[in-house]
């Protein structure tokens, strides 16, 4: 794993963390299951993640962050604002 891959699977946890990963799926009209299938798990778990239940390992969440087309770094500031 590269160090902008780990940079790219922790903005994806905090992007879970914060909701804001379920918003963009949500407004990109993707269903849970759709994006489930897309990177490998069951929308159980997708929706675990979601909902910050459970965090994803890492090739998982590059996965996901690929899907939800995150790059590294971006966008996290949306969750980190006091």
């Amino acid at each position: 794993m590269t160090p902008d891959d780990l940079i790219r699977v922790s903005s994806v946890r905090e992007l879970a963390a914060c909701g804001y990963a379920r918003a963009i799926r949500k407004k990109r009209r993707i269903s849970l299951r759709e994006l489930a299938s897309a990177i490998g798990t069951t929308p159980s778990t997708l929706s675990r993640w979601e909902n910050g239940r459970t965090t994803p390992r890492g090739a998982a969440a590059l996965r996901w962050a690929d899907a939800l087309g995150f790059r590294a770094g971006e966008e996290v500031t949306r969750c980190l604002a006091p």
